[in-house]
């Protein structure tokens, strides 16, 4: 038997606890709020101490079983690490439950997980890594019908390559050109495309450069060491700077165009920039050739959606006309 914490008590860990593997002796359970833990308030939960993670050291346990929704226990995951507990330590109910094939192990630093989710391969280090693979992964974000035929993709804001191998691994994709601002993004996604099969990572064409209105090279500042919530307009002067390179999306783009005769799919989440792509895009008329968008926008979409209806796409979106949503358009 493995000795386990059980990491949460709430909701979800009484709804779900019974597919929890059955080597488990719970040795204790553990909470994040100081409040409730046994050693502040004397209470027990199930007969077992209720632990802070500072007091894990003070418990003989072979693993800490996470028992909450996906949001939270990336969270809690991401504070085992910083008290020190390596990965190969941590396990995830929610994992058992995504309604997929996961399977993960521990990264060689035992600060992550290499994981493996149908077919696809990836590592999962910061907490936009693992919030990225679930929404895209395990939710299917950008799944349309229309890509049952076969088409080409173009992944503007790649980040970690996760959306460009969900992409690639579909058979009827025959290539994704993919585009990522931010250096050492780029590398990382260049690492997880790498861990992947030849069939799908030989379909995926990626380049270190920001998609824009115009050709310049400037320098911004890093706005997150989280590399999921990275905007090219940061200038946050307590920020460490770094120079990007930013090209015309139109004319990126039309050379894609001219190169294929296959159905295309947009996929943009750029954290802003979708506004200069759009003026751009439109300028070359791009969009009498995109087939489907699919994008997170950031502001107000009223321009976005002005554009989309010019060229006669229906739209379907999510979330409110101005702040943060999701949108997908289609001829």
């Amino acid at each position: 038997m493995r000795k386990a914490i059980i990491y949460g008590t709430g909701h979800y860990y009484k709804q779900n606890r019974s597919k929890l593997p059955k080597d488990l002796e719970i040795v204790a359970y553990a909470d994040s709020y100081e409040n409730n833990a046994t050693s502040h308030n004397g209470h027990l939960y199930e007969g077992m101490p209720v632990l802070l993670p500072e007091e894990f050291k003070n418990v003989e346990y072979d693993i800490i079983f996470i028992c909450t929704d996906y949001i939270i226990g990336n969270q809690i995951f991401q504070k085992l690490i910083e008290v020190g507990i390596p990965s190969d330590h941590i396990q995830f109910l929610n994992r058992i439950d995504a309604g997929t094939s996961w399977n993960y192990t521990a990264t060689d630093d035992k600060r992550g997980y290499i994981s493996t989710i149908d077919g696809i391969t990836v590592c999962e280090r910061y907490l936009t890594d693992f919030d990225i693979v679930y929404e895209v992964l395990c939710r299917h974000s950008y799944r349309f019908k229309l890509l049952e035929q076969d088409c080409v993709v173009i992944d503007m804001g790649m980040n970690v390559a996760i959306a460009s191998l969900y992409f690639a691994n579909m058979s009827n994709v025959k290539k994704v050109y993919s585009y990522e601002a931010f250096q050492d993004t780029y590398e990382q996604g260049r690492a997880n495309i790498a861990l992947n099969s030849d069939e799908i990572k030989s379909k995926i064409i990626a380049e270190n450069i920001a998609l824009s209105d115009e050709n310049i090279t400037k320098k911004v500042a890093v706005s997150s060491e989280q590399t999921g919530w990275r905007t090219i307009f940061s200038t946050d002067q307590s920020k460490r700077w770094t120079e990007i390179v930013c090209r015309d999306a139109g004319e990126i783009v039309k050379k894609i165009l001219d190169k294929h005769q296959e159905k295309f799919i947009l996929k943009i989440d750029t954290e802003g920039a979708e506004f200069q792509i759009f003026d751009s895009l439109d300028r070359s008329k791009c969009f009498e050739r995109i087939d489907v968008i699919m994008m997170e926008y950031h502001g107000d979409s009223t321009k976005l959606i002005s554009i989309l209806e010019k060229y006669s796409y229906k739209i379907f979106a999510q979330g409110k006309r101005v702040g943060m949503g999701m949108m997908y358009a289609v001829k």
